[in-house]
């Protein structure tokens, strides 16, 4: 190294972007701990203010009992049109009787959202649901307004601004050889440049947990160790980004519409990083794989039961309650405002809880709560507004646990563990409050506990 050179050390993911979540799963309305058994025959009004991927949707409406009765009604809203496109697609396949069973459903979901093939079934389903969502499109209008019936208790309707029918458009004229997208996934995923940082990550792993991650980054299509991929020889064109980088339809800071998972030239684009393990977790994965009797040994193989189940259970419980599923795409801090626009003339959608992701980190608490503390519904002691932060401790002074003395941080997330009923692994703490066996609370790539759930800001209304 030349003297006065210095070293530059790239963090592992360092390039990229986001498209799958990277916090656990949260069920925003925890019944048992809130409205408990008076949930049964209770209409529910929710808002997923910045939605992302549908994890935390699928898990709340998981979370209301099979015999729900009321009327739930959900705002799913997320800026990026990507997501919104994919949100609309997807909750299409979930909620429509007449589509194929809901095992075959739930894997096409799932692939459709964590591989980057699918077969050409699963592939020939989306690309329909695509043809039947862009019919909707009306010309240079500047709103993509559709609707559509599930039976005569379920109803998605979306209100997207033109940027997401134009996005539409793009993916169904998308055309990627699978060959040429997978030289270029391998090719940032396992690239000979960053095998330090893989290896310092498999490091995080259990030793069994090692060979199913090099399997997924090896293949791209989330299964069980060892079930042959040679049927998914499409390229997930819903994964695709058909985007050039200088057709941007509009633009936010925290997103760059050019870099999805490909590049108009079939790049790929996601973090390196970038693992479906992150999104759900662990202790479920779990208690799923006990319930299944699956190995230990296969955990990516245990997730894909884990997720196919919750699909399958979302899709249960959507086809059987009176839903109502209203999509949008804009800023979080106007979405009050457009909500009242397009239910003109109906009763304003109060809110049993508003969900905002970690949002605060880039606009701060403050718009957030101005915004949506008065949508809240004053009708139920339960309602609330929740935030989380990533970046929150890291900010103020002090923050860090680690600035703290040890027995203050242990003393706080013992309580705190114990409140949750998660795992923890500490010698000196004894609590019969805990279930989970010290070996069971491990990391899981780079998630560890605790999760968003301990996160999360709650505001909850005054009497």
């Amino acid at each position: 190294m030349d003297s006065g050179t210095t070293p530059v050390f790239t963090p592992f993911g360092g390039a990229g972007t986001y498209l799958w979540g990277n916090m656990a799963a949260c069920n925003i309305l925890n019944v048992p701990m809130n409205e408990s058994g008076d949930i049964k025959t209770r209409d529910i009004n929710l808002c997923f203010a910045a939605s992302g991927d549908l994890r935390n949707v699928i898990k709340t409406l998981n979370g209301l009992p099979l015999d729900y009765s009321g009327r739930c009604t959900l705002v799913v809203n997320d800026f990026h049109p990507q997501v919104a496109v994919r949100n609309v697609l997807l909750l299409c396949m979930l909620l429509d009787p007449s589509g194929p069973s809901a095992e075959l459903t739930a894997e096409a979901v799932l692939h459709t959202i964590y591989s980057s093939s699918l077969t050409s079934a699963q592939s020939q389903f989306v690309s329909g649901w695509m043809d039947r969502v862009s019919q909707f499109i009306q010309g240079a209008s500047s709103l993509y307004h559709g609707e559509m019936n599930f039976g005569s208790s379920t109803k998605l309707e979306w209100y997207y601004p033109q940027q997401v029918a134009f996005l539409l458009r793009k993916l169904q004229a998308a055309s990627f050889s699978k060959a040429v997208c997978e030289v270029n996934r391998l090719k940032h995923m396992k690239s000979p440049q960053r095998i330090d940082y893989r290896d310092r990550h498999c490091s995080s792993l259990r030793q069994r947990h090692r060979v199913g991650y090099v399997q997924w980054l090896d293949t791209g299509v989330l299964l069980p160790f060892g079930q042959p991929v040679d049927s998914f020889d499409k390229p997930n064109k819903f994964v695709p980004s058909v985007l050039r980088s200088h057709e941007k339809p509009h633009s936010q800071t925290c997103f760059d519409f050019g870099r999805l998972l490909y590049s108009e030239d079939a790049e790929w684009l996601l973090m390196d990083s970038a693992s479906p393990v992150q999104a759900w977790s662990p202790l479920e994965v779990e208690e799923t794989r006990k319930q299944k009797g699956l190995p230990d040994e296969d955990y990516f193989g245990n997730l894909f039961f884990h997720i196919k189940q919750q699909l399958e259970d979302f899709i249960t419980r959507a086809r059987r309650f009176k839903l109502s599923v209203l999509l949008f795409s804009v800023d979080l801090n106007i979405l009050p405002e457009v909500l009242d626009l397009a239910m003109k003339g109906k009763p304003k959608l109060m809110f049993d809880r508003v969900e905002t992701s970690n949002v605060m980190d880039t606009t701060g608490p403050s718009s957030i709560i101005s915004n949506w503390g008065p949508r809240l519904n004053r009708k139920n002691p339960h309602a609330a507004l929740l935030m989380y932060s990533m970046n929150f401790a890291l900010k103020v002074k002090d923050g860090a646990a680690e600035t703290q003395p040890e027995d203050k941080v242990t003393k706080m997330f013992m309580e705190l563990s114990s409140y949750l009923r998660i795992g923890v692994y500490l010698k000196d703490y004894d609590s019969p409050k805990i279930t989970i066996a010290p070996e069971e609370f491990y990391l899981i790539g780079n998630l560890t506990y605790p999760t968003w759930h301990e996160r999360f800001v709650e505001f909850e209304l005054a009497d």
